[in-house]
């Protein structure tokens, strides 16, 4: 008895020296967590950096840039002006480009715009420089046409101009080439015009885009054709971006995310960089530092063979070839299958279904809990908050975890953490065939997982004292903590504003999957302190932070207000989307409510403000001829549009049939059966031929609305002193008509 009673506080003394070795662990593991979210701080950028960038702002920001605005002809010409100065020699491109989307049920939308790129060389510093590829570096520098889309797109058009400059005064190796394109509001046109049209296109080695889209620190965002060689140049210049290639797939499942565009049709490496536009010193000095260290790499034409690319703890930025990400995940089902054949046998069926069906339950009471605050998830993603986000991830992790160590105790410890990573097994297969370059966030955690789980059921494993297997299990799940938190940030980040929730609903519950390794270990008290802190922790955030969407904010209370003239009705209109009103507008729809305008817009329009409005003679009709109407075989329309007005844009839409055929001045622009719109932009005065062919036996119409930006300013109704002043650019003046073929 004596000798019992001796050994029971030896027995609490371990316990209590395993627990706070077990807590030891997790403290490694969530500090490789915590480093694996954070990363370097950027270099200080050079001085007098940030006084020029930000005159070069100041100066763009003055006013909106669309396409074939007077805004956009005087941004232009200041971006000449500069790097004239620097002793370049800048050549505009002018451009007509077209661009065909086809939309839900075969509907074709063609757009056609005159693009005005800004094209300048700078020479290299080898001697063999001119017969080297060239290294493109590209943004854009037109804006929306709104009065809100002044300052977007600014900062990156200014630090391209200060990295000129210094790449003006010490070259790099190769040639560099400057694209500051136009129309990229209207789906990339004048990157489409550089690549399909411009001769130094051709000798393009590797292209570097920087797009202001995002409220985020610049990264990189995405990549075509850009192999190991490729991205070596990002890791070594500037290793404090983040990105990943899966950050890199889940955009090309978004329309507004930023994208490559057309500059992926160069026979060359392509690399997007979007964000940092709230910093554009440090963005033009990470700019700075990729054009040179590209710059002096030896450039080739052609891509390369994809590589996933991702950032370790205390290493960096790293990459491997796509493919091998196949490596790691057939070991792991191969492990998976051995343990399983190892631990219970040829007839280990029962406990495969108990612990696979038994995790599955865990799973769904998770997402079924998760689910209940999904409206409370979605507001707090789309202020900018994270706590509560955060908060609720906690909670479901401590539920799935305390769930774990249950069904350890009825279908033992193996049974558990098997059936959980095969669960994670279960979606790595389709995403490394469909999606290879977004495998590794599965496949290199899972496999070191299995084979942590293998050498602790091993006879060494079971040999060794409480210490050694404790560093096993933090070296297992060491991937999974340095690999899984940041992919779960990017994929809530990038998704979240898109009200997308469930891929980082399924980024995570993998995550809690690979908490099941830890019942091998009796550590389930430091596990619940753990787990208990990080929950609490939680409330220590800070709490809502600045909303996503504050640019929205209309300025001056006229920013979504149509001046409305008609040709069919011989009438002027005020329209506004409906919103509560205020201040003066309330004075230009007395008396009204939100209703639908049947009368111009149809029954299927939405419902909005409007009221009659002094007609203003200065502002033209579209001039549109109807040339010739005939039935036969087909029934053809032809006619003629000309902007007396010379409207920026000008959009057209075919209602009551299908086109069989189109054709703008003798060129056809669609071929088959389809539903018809088109975008014109800067046309000028041009007169413009079409020919349209439908069946027969239809009838159809075309709308021609011309759209300029900015209200007739004298006919709004005066304001109060206090009020803010209605800008020249506020707002949109629409002149419309509509051509009958019956």
């Amino acid at each position: 008895m004596d000798a019992a009673n001796a050994a029971i506080p030896a027995l609490r003394f371990t316990g209590l020296m395993q627990a706070l070795a077990g807590c030891l662990g997790l403290a490694v593991l969530a500090a490789l967590a915590w480093m694996a979210l954070t990363r370097p701080a950027p270099p200080e950028p050079a001085a007098g950096w940030g006084v020029r960038v930000q005159e070069h702002v100041r100066v763009l920001a003055a006013s909106p840039r669309s396409i074939a605005t007077d805004g956009n002809a005087q941004a232009r010409a200041y971006l000449v002006a500069q790097l004239r100065a620097m002793d370049l020699a800048p050549a505009v491109q002018r451009a007509t480009v077209r661009k065909s989307v086809v939309h839900a049920f075969g509907s074709i939308h063609n757009t056609i715009g005159v693009v005005h790129n800004i094209v300048a060389r700078i020479p290299g510093s080898a001697p063999d420089a001119a017969r080297r590829p060239a290294l493109l570096l590209a943004t854009h520098y037109d804006s929306g046409s709104a009065l809100r889309d002044a300052a977007r797109g600014a900062a990156t058009a200014a630090a391209l101009l200060e990295t000129a400059r210094a790449l003006r005064a010490a070259p790099p190796a190769s040639d560099v080439v400057l694209l500051f394109a136009d129309g990229h509001h209207v789906g990339a046109l004048g990157a489409k015009g550089f690549v399909e049209q411009h001769p130094l296109a051709r000798g393009i080695g590797l292209a570097l885009k920087f797009d202001p889209a995002g409220d985020g620190d610049l990264r990189l965002a995405q990549t075509s054709g850009a192999g190991g060689a490729a991205l070596d140049g990002w890791m070594r210049a500037a290793p404090e971006l983040r990105g990943s290639s899966l950050e890199t797939t889940l955009s090309r499942m978004l329309n507004d995310a930023p994208h490559i565009g057309p500059l992926a049709g160069l026979d060359a490496p392509a690399l997007l960089f979007a964000g940092g536009e709230a910093a554009p010193p440090q963005l033009g000095d990470a700019m700075l530092r990729l054009a040179r260290t590209y710059g002096d790499m030896p450039l080739a034409r052609g891509t390369q063979t994809a590589s996933a690319y991702f950032s370790l703890p205390l290493v960096g930025p790293v990459h491997h070839p796509a493919w091998l990400g196949w490596a790691p995940t057939v070991l792991s089902c191969l492990m998976l299958v051995f343990a399983w054949r190892r631990l219970f046998g040829a007839d280990g069926v029962t406990e495969a279904a108990q612990g696979a069906f038994g995790v599955c339950f865990l799973l769904l009471a998770v997402r079924i809990g998760s689910w209940n605050w999904r409206e409370e998830v979605e507001a707090a993603g789309l202020a900018g908050e994270h706590r509560l986000p955060l908060l609720v991830l906690a909670v479901a992790a401590c539920g799935f975890v305390a769930g774990l160590y249950l069904l350890r105790r009825s279908i033992g410890a193996a049974a558990a953490v098997l059936g959980a990573l095969a669960w994670v097994a279960l979606p790595l297969l389709p995403i490394a065939f469909f999606l290879p370059d977004a495998a590794y966030v599965l496949a290199w955690p899972l496999a070191a997982a299995l084979a942590a789980f293998l050498v602790l059921h091993s006879r060494w494993g079971q040999r060794q004292a409480f210490a050694p297997r404790l560093l096993v299990l933090v070296v297992g799940l060491a991937p999974a903590a340095a690999l899984l938190p940041p992919a779960l940030r990017d994929t809530w980040l990038l998704l979240g504003p898109h009200r997308i929730y469930l891929p980082p609903m399924l980024m995570a519950l993998p995550m809690l999957c690979f908490a099941s390794l830890l019942l091998v270990l009796r550590i389930a008290p430091a596990v619940g302190a753990v787990l208990a802190l990080l929950a609490a922790a939680t409330f220590a955030l800070p709490g809502q932070a600045a909303p996503r969407e504050t640019w929205l904010v209309d300025a001056d209370g006229a920013e979504r207000l149509v001046y409305y003239k008609d040709m069919n009705t011989w009438r002027a209109y005020w329209l506004l989307p409906d919103q509560p009103l205020g201040d003066w507008r309330q004075q230009l729809f007395p008396g009204r409510q939100p209703t639908i305008f049947v009368e111009v817009f149809g029954w299927n329009s939405p419902r909005q403000w409007y009221a009659e409005a002094p007609r203003e003679d200065a502002i033209d009709f579209p001039e549109c001829f109807l040339l010739r109407h005939s039935v036969g075989k087909v029934r053809l329309g032809e006619f003629t549009v000309r902007s007396k007005n010379r409207a920026p844009h000008i959009e057209l839409r075919m209602s009551g049939a299908k086109a069989l055929r189109s054709r703008l001045d003798g060129v056809p622009l669609t071929s088959k059966e389809s539903g018809w719109s088109l975008s014109l932009y800067g046309m000028q005065d041009r007169v413009l031929r079409f020919e349209i062919e439908t069946d027969p036996k239809e009838i159809f119409a075309v709308t021609v609305q011309e759209r300029l930006p900015g209200l007739p300013r004298h006919l709004l109704p005066p304001q109060d002193a206090g009020a803010p002043y209605v800008r020249a650019q506020s707002g949109m003046t629409l002149s419309t008509d509509i051509l009958r073929f019956y």
